[in-house]
């Protein structure tokens, strides 16, 4: 019986390895951009991955790609300024929506009332905010942001 009990325990071991070793070397999927540019940190490309309606929001992730061999530290919101993001469409402004508490649906400020990403070398930080979704019938938008030129003319998935 202890010999069951022992070969049953390598074999799920040895499943167990199989499928961990699988999952590791599983490569991650990366987003492709909807649309790159510069950025006005050195070495910091911006790429908007996503702009999906859905529900009556719409959900938006720009990534900052570090391009270079050393880490970046990019004050990604400053200030606690969520206002400086926002999307136009049809002659209109749509702000970062709030929560009940008008906590801003984006990423949270740290204690110094910033938003920090620590990018290491040839990584990457997704930025990410909710809006109200423009009416159906607008199928692009413009995105703002102050660390780019705008992103015009995006798509939107929905």
């Amino acid at each position: 019986m202890t010999e069951n009990l022992s070969r049953r325990w390598r074999r799920r071991a040895l499943t167990v390895g199989l499928v961990a070793a699988t999952v590791l070397s599983t490569p991650a999927i990366a987003q492709t951009p909807i649309q790159s540019q510069d950025s006005n940190t050195a070495g910091i490309v911006a790429e908007f991955t996503e702009c999906k309606r859905a529900d009556g929001v719409l959900t938006v992730r720009v990534r900052f790609r570090n391009t270079t061999d050393k880490p970046i530290v990019m004050d990604v919101i400053h200030s606690r300024n969520y206002d400086s993001y926002y999307v136009t469409a049809a002659s209109k402004k749509y702000f970062i929506l709030r929560d009940t508490e008008k906590v801003p649906l984006a990423p949270a400020i740290d204690g110094s009332g910033n938003v920090r990403a620590d990018i290491a070398p040839k990584a990457a930080y997704v930025f990410w905010a909710r809006f109200p979704a423009p009416p159906a019938d607008v199928k692009k938008i413009n995105y703002i942001t102050p660390h780019t030129p705008p992103f015009d003319n995006i798509p939107i998935a929905d």
